[in-house]
């Protein structure tokens, strides 16, 4: 079983689009970017910055023979926050931690959403410093049930960094298709030992088939320019079981997987079809 904190850094590299030191930030940005494009939602575009809105609409450009592709970026977050909503239903007082969001405003979406919910995200301190200013460069305002943490888990433990306090739910939006299988496991186990007895670990996943047909698709050219800026992914699940093991390596009772695309029919605003680039990964304590 891995031990040890689970890093958050990614290797520092350079990109010809100047978004950030690293894959992760880069990816963050770019995301942002197409998102602002394809959900005219204020919080979404607080959260792109000219740059990020740029390269992203180029992709949107370049993706538009494949609508149910494009879709998926929006479907992801929106299908995440729907799982935390229904995760803590009945919980008085319930505890979230958003981990490693990037520049997604879910966070900031679900402690406006649900005043009795306890929301902390925490990220590395450049992405939250940042997050930060955007927010407060568009006046959308903090909401008081907001706690914004930052770290770097190369250094210090999930544990450390919330005091010891326990959550509910923890999510992990796009983090470990970057990470290699080990610190997948040791991000696993950092996660359940900061959970109630109860909680629950929401986290996404790529399949080598999903990704050889991402990469095979009609719009390969905009996978392309985006790998260039992001690199590979480094944690390609073999299969479904191959995730289900690895969770219940990491101490996981139940660990279950499901579609984005079906989780997305639930929810009338995320434009469809939905094609299935990552996986939903719900692991419980």
């Amino acid at each position: 079983m891995a031990e040890g904190p689970a890093p958050l850094t990614v290797k520092n590299s350079s990109s010809i689009s100047s978004l950030g030191r690293s894959h992760r930030q880069r990816s963050s940005e770019i995301l942002a970017g197409i998102r602002a494009e394809l959900l005219p939602k204020p919080e979404y575009a607080a959260m792109a910055r000219p740059a990020g809105r740029m390269l992203g609409s180029l992709l949107v450009r370049l993706s538009r023979r494949d609508q149910p592709r494009l879709n998926a970026v929006i479907a992801r977050p929106e299908v995440f926050r729907y799982l935390v909503a229904q995760m803590i239903k009945g919980k008085a007082e319930a505890h979230h931690v958003e981990l490693a969001a990037g520049f997604v405003p879910r966070a900031w979406q679900l402690a406006s959403e649900f005043p009795q919910l306890r929301v902390t995200e925490v990220d590395l301190p450049e992405i939250i410093a940042e997050k930060q200013r955007r927010l407060a460069r568009t006046k959308l305002g903090m909401p008081s049930n907001l706690k914004m943490l930052s770290a770097d888990f190369g250094a210090e433990a999930l544990a450390e960094t919330l005091g010891g306090e326990k959550a509910d739910v923890i999510t992990a939006e796009g983090l470990l298709p970057h990470s290699r299988h080990a610190v997948i496991e040791s991000i696993a186990v950092n996660v359940r030992e900061c959970l109630k007895a109860d909680g629950v670990f929401i986290a996404d996943i790529i399949t080598k088939e999903s990704y050889r047909a991402m990469t095979q698709s009609k719009i390969r050219h905009a996978i392309d320019i985006f790998r260039r800026n992001v690199g590979e992914p480094l944690g390609l699940m073999d299969d479904f079981d191959h995730a289900r093991k690895l969770f219940a390596s990491a101490g996981y009772s139940k660990v279950e997987i499901q579609q984005i695309p079906e989780l997305a029919e639930r929810l009338p605003h995320v434009p469809k079809p939905v094609a299935v680039i990552t996986s939903i990964v719900i692991a419980r304590t």
